[in-house]
This record gives structure tokens, C-alpha cells and sequence, in this order.
């Protein structure tokens, strides 16, 4: 339907054009004294097509910071003036912390006597107890209700959690689960009957008869809980001395003695942190702009010292918003300064706010401009001229700007004049402002092209 269209456009184009001459001629027999208009042409030819945008700006550091302290107090050390150059970490000043010292030794201490080498062994040796006492119960245990009755709970167990935990076909595991469960059952019967009377049954003497010492229900749920608990001593003790010897632990370790070397360690962090908020260090390299503070003075949290990056410049550019589509990063600038007005520097635009701001009551777009100095002695503040390069085509064919006919919404086409006729030509169009258009396809540089007619009036 497209091409249909597109070739009905063009018909009624040459039949107007063809027209057009017809009325010229035969109003040129009719009335001798009207003059044809006369037609204007241009010749395409190839050249450069760069299109610009226009900014103004000022030079500022790449990185500047406005410190203050993280708590109150009276400075006692300021190391910095304005104009020192400082690196980063650098101490700059410092408040009285005499008391945050002290709770950070003790702190200290604390920690360092909790994990020193006697904490270690008497850690290895509550181990080696807990592992001792969990042998004993579960020898009681098994005692109690008999090998074959406690390897099988410990199956059947094994197996329901299995088959939790599964995320596949469990049919092989529930049968190993059914299996168990009747071996359990068996083992049960057979502690009924063999390993009861058997195990327990205390032989007469002249004093009394016999008689069956049996262990009681609530004998065998002492002994699970005294088993359990034992385990999880173990488990306990195998955490404190992994966290001592400084090795990772999961994230859901417990235990007493666990709790309080991590809060020891606590301590340690929170006085660390007290006294950091008495010191001011320096957070990146560069020049001190500002400091707001003498020796002696009370200060708050409000910031006392500027810091610059003064070696690693940008330009803050401000561009029309008309100017939108120019303002890319990546594209390349030139940029002149008022202090040195016969030197002209390269740049490129690094970023581009996402939102306008508005400077003396104008809305403007917000970029930053990475530029290499060449030597000069920039300063921080100094005003900039810029020049955005939006797009450029070098050594690209170019056609009147006037010669294109929009024939349908972003498609293009010129009358190329041949032999005194007009043949309408499609073109493919790149770049344009406004004089020239870059011409991709359709045309070949020599063709000549119609601009319009000149038209005259009668004297």
C-alpha cells in the first residue's frame, strides 16, 4: 500500500510539474509580456557538515569535600591550613577524645584476654568434656532401650528428614522409610520380650528373690533429654573455638560463650567508632579551600574544612534545552577561556544530569566536561566558553538545504534538473542544519538540483 502511495505521489508531482511548464507555455503564446519565472539550481557538490551547540560554563573540581567532625568537643590538633595540599587518609584535626581512649583499651583488653592462648585451651579442653559427656549418654541411652531399638530411631529419622529435604522422586526413599519403620517396630518387639528380661532381670540372693529393674518411661525421657542437651553442648563448644581460632562460622552459630566474645567484639567496633568521630581525615587527595575552626575552639558537627581535587579538572556546563539532542556524553567539545582567549582545548562530555535546572530564571541542561588543560594554569571558578560538536559528516555529499521535498513524514526527495527537465529523485538524508543536508543516497556529486523558482515582478 506504501509503494502504491508513493507512486501515485509521484504522478501527481510531474503532472503538477508537467503542468506547470504546459501553463507557462501557453500562457507565454497567450500574453507575450509575462516573463517565465525562472528556476534555481544548485549543484551537489561534497564537503564537511558539523552541527554545534553553544554553552557556557566554569571550571570545577572533579571531587571536592566539606568535612566536619561526627561529634562535639574542643580542638586539639589542626594540622591544615588553607592552600596545603593533603592525601588521602591524612589526619587533619582532632578533638579532645581522653575518654574515648580509655574505653577503647579497656575495650580492648577485654577482647585480647577472651581470645588469648589460655582462653584457647580452656576452650579446647570444655570441648573435649562436652565430647566426653555426649559418649556417656548416648551409651546410657542405648543401654536403656538397646542397640537395635536406637540405630533404628536414628534411621527412621534420618530418612523422614531426607525425604523433607528431597526435591525430586522420593518413591526410593519411602521405601527404605517403610523398611526401617518395620525393622523399628521389630527392634521394639524384641526389647519387649528378649532384651528387657534378659538385660535387666536381677538375680535372687538370700536376702530377696529375683526381680526385673527395668528401665521406666520416665527414666528413657530423662535420658533422651540428657542426651539431646549433650549434643547440643558439643555443637556449642565447637563454635566458641572455631570463632577463637578465627574461623568462619554459619550464620545462625550459637552459644553462651559465643555470645559474649561477639559482643566483646562489639565493644571493641562501638569505642573504635567513638573515637574515629573525634578525628577528621582527609577522604580523597587534593587542596584545602576553607578551614572554619582554631585551635581550641568548640566545635559541633557542621563542616570546618573544604577539600578540593584541584589537579583532576571538569568544566560544569549549562546548554539551552533546545539543545537537548546535542547534549550525549561522549560528544566532543572545544572550550576557550576568558583568561586565555587565543587557546582553544578539546573536550568530551562525561555525564548529563536527567533533570533540568534553572540558573537566573532559565531552564538549562547540566553536564560535565572532561578536558585536558595543556599545561595552563587553570583554577577552579575560571568561566568557560563550549562548544558542542552534535554531529559531523566530513567529506560527505551536501545538497541546498532547499532543495529537499518532504513526501511523506521523514522521506525525502529533490528535482535533479537534466537536459532542461525535472526528474524527481528519492534521497536517502543524514545530518542537516540549516543550509546543508547530507545526502547518504540518491544522488552523485555534479548533479544539479532545483531550489525553487525566482520570481519577478512587473516593472
Amino acid at each position: 500500500m506504501f509503494k502504491n502511495r508513493w507512486i501515485t505521489l509521484l504522478i501527481i508531482i510531474l503532472v503538477a510539474v508537467g503542468g506547470y511548464f504546459g501553463y507557462n507555455a501557453y500562457t507565454a503564446d497567450a500574453d507575450a509580456a509575462t516573463e517565465e519565472p525562472a528556476m534555481q539550481t544548485a549543484k551537489v557538490r561534497t564537503g564537511d557538515l558539523i552541527l554545534y551547540a553553544n554553552g557556557t560554563g566554569y571550571v570545577s573540581p572533579a571531587a571536592e569535600a566539606s568535612l566536619g567532625f561526627r561529634s562535639s568537643g574542643q580542638v586539639v590538633a589542626l594540622s591544615v591550613a588553607v592552600g596545603d595540599t593533603v592525601m588521602a587518609g591524612d589526619l587533619l584535626a582532632e578533638l579532645d577524645n581522653t575518654a574515648e581512649q580509655v574505653k577503647l583499651r579497656q575495650a580492648e583488653r577485654t577482647l585480647a584476654e577472651m581470645t588469648s592462648p589460655l582462653a584457647i585451651a580452656n576452650a579446647e579442653q570444655e570441648l573435649a568434656l562436652a565430647e566426653n559427656a555426649l559418649i556417656d549418654a548416648r551409651n546410657t541411652l542405648i543401654y536403656q532401650i538397646s542397640p537395635a531399638v536406637y540405630e533404628w530411631e536414628n534411621k527412621v529419622a534420618e530418612l523422614n528428614t531426607a525425604i523433607a529435604e528431597a526435591t525430586g522422586d522420593t518413591a526410593d526413599l519411602q521405601a527404605q522409610l517403610e523398611y526401617a519403620e518395620k525393622s523399628l517396630r521389630n527392634a521394639q518387639y524384641s526389647y519387649t520380650e528378649y532384651y528387657v528380661p534378659d538385660t535387666f532381670t536381677v538375680a535372687a540372693t538370700k536376702f530377696e528373690p529375683e526381680y526385673l529393674a527395668a528401665p521406666s518411661e520416665m527414666d528413657i525421657r530423662e535420658t533422651r533429654a540428657a542426651y539431646a542437651a549433650a549434643q547440643q553442648r558439643v555443637v556449642e563448644a565447637q563454635y566458641y573455638l572455631a570463632a577463637l581460632n578465627g574461623e568462619e562460622l554459619p550464620e545462625d552459630a550459637w552459644g553462651a560463650e559465643l555470645a559474649k566474645l561477639e559482643d566483646a567484639k562489639l565493644a571493641v567496633m562501638t569505642a573504635q567508632d567513638a573515637l574515629d568521630a573525634t578525628r577528621l581525615y582527609a577522604p580523597i587527595s587534593g587542596t584545602v579551600l576553607s578551614v572554619n575552626a582554631s585551635f581550641g575552639d568548640t566545635v559541633t558537627t557542621s563542616p570546618i574544612i573544604t577539600i578540593a581535587s584541584t589537579d583532576d579538572l571538569l568544566i560544569t556546563l549549562y546548554m539551552d534545552e533546545t539543545d537537548v539532542d546535542k547534549a550525549l556524553v561522549g560528544n566532543k567539545t572545544t572550550i576557550s577561556f576568558d583568561a586565555f582567549p587565543d587557546v582553544v582545548l578539546d573536550g568530551e562530555i562525561i555525564t548529563v544530569e536527567k533533570a533540568l535546572q534553572t540558573v537566573d530564571g532559565t531552564p538549562v541542561i547540566v553536564s560535565l566536561v572532561d578536558f585536558d588543560p595543556a599545561g595552563l594554569p587553570i583554577l577552579s571558578g575560571m568561566s568557560a566558553d563550549v562548544e558542542i560538536i552534535g554531529g559531523e559528516a566530513l567529506g560527505a555529499l551536501l545538497a541546498p538545504i532547499q532543495a529537499l521535498r518532504e513526501v511523506a513524514p521523514g522521506s525525502y526527495a529533490v528535482f535533479v534538473v537534466k537536459n532542461g527537465d525535472l526528474k524527481l529523485t528519492p534521497v536517502k538524508v543524514g545530518l542537516r542544519d540549516f543550509a546543508n543536508a547530507e545526502i547518504l543516497s540518491g544522488l552523485e556529486a555534479g548533479d544539479i538540483v532545483s531550489t525553487g523558482v525566482v520570481e519577478t515582478k512587473d516593472e
